[in-house]
């Protein structure tokens, strides 16, 4: 697991934590919602940068294939113009 993997649950954790303290009682509702929210928000930050992450590899991806694909149709091409003429 990456750091940014253990954080995030750290931080899921964390929020589930606050929500579990604050039904007993311990902190003030107000402080108890906030540190919640504080928790969720770091946690979605760290999800939509994995997001991104993989989508970038996804498209550097249909980028690589595209080329080769680019590459085998103009030799296919090629192979046709030698062939009829």
């Amino acid at each position: 697991m990456k750091t940014r993997d253990i954080l995030f649950w750290i931080l899921i954790l964390a929020a589930i934590g606050i929500a579990v303290w604050l039904t007993i009682g311990s902190p003030t509702i107000e402080e108890g919602l906030l540190m919640i929210v504080i928790s969720l928000a770091g946690s979605e930050i760290l999800l939509w940068k994995a997001i991104f992450r993989i989508d970038k590899r996804t498209a550097l991806g249909f980028e690589r294939i595209k080329s080769k694909m680019d590459m085998q149709f103009s030799e296919v091409k090629d192979l046709i113009k030698k062939n009829g003429n």
